[in-house]
């Protein structure tokens, strides 16, 4: 016991002094000296990217904005990123123009005004519907053996404007998305026409 105290106390000065004891003896068990094996984090499973087709990217509007004059008044809205447009026909009773897609499936619409718009009911559907941006007209469709025939006749004005197209069904649903974001932003006003002013009346 007295030689244990002189002990104690030498190794507290030689801490003291910034000596660092001795490292301990090896232990002769290799199996407590193995360090354990670090915990590695768990990682969710990479999804199979080929398991599920990617979903097509919504279509954003662009800066081209289409308007179609009437006689009384205007119809407007803007195309779909890529979209082009061309002029189509021109008469007193019809104008219109040509808005194409820009995929290679010669999927297009066109958008015209008539002085007066009238179809055949036979074997054509007529239904009343509402756009997505609130607005009303009639979805006037028929199925032909290649091809349905699809007109929205929008009639909110004292002019007749309609979007029509002739595809395939399935193309005409891959492009529900960009017809519903040109039906959602297309606008129908008055054209502002100069009227006739009387002249002042003569000084008495």
């Amino acid at each position: 016991m007295k030689r244990t105290i002189p002990l104690l106390l030498a190794l507290l000065l030689l801490a003291g002094c910034g000596v660092q004891p001795p490292a301990p003896a090896e232990s002769a068990d290799p199996a407590r000296d193995t360090p354990a094996p670090a915990a590695t984090p768990a990682t969710d499973p990479i999804p199979d990217e080929t398991e599920q087709p990617s979903a097509a990217a919504e279509p954003v509007l662009s800066e081209t904005e289409i308007k179609l004059d009437g006689t009384d008044s205007y119809l407007r809205l803007k195309l779909p990123e890529g979209w082009t447009w061309t002029e189509g026909e021109e008469s007193a009773e019809r104008r219109s123009v040509i808005l194409q897609a820009p995929t290679d499936d010669g999927f297009r619409i066109e958008l015209a005004w008539w002085n007066f718009f009238g179809m055949c009911g036979t074997g054509v559907d007529f239904r009343e519907v509402e756009l997505p941006g609130g607005r009303k007209g009639t979805l006037a469709t028929e199925s032909g053996e290649d091809a349905v025939w699809w007109t929205l006749i929008l009639s909110e004005s004292p002019d007749w404007f309609t979007m029509q197209i002739s595809a395939p069904q399935a193309l005409i649903d891959a492009h529900r998305a960009e017809i519903d974001l040109m039906t959602a932003n297309l606008q129908i006003g008055a054209l502002s026409h100069l009227t006739v002013v009387a002249p002042p009346a003569a000084d008495r």
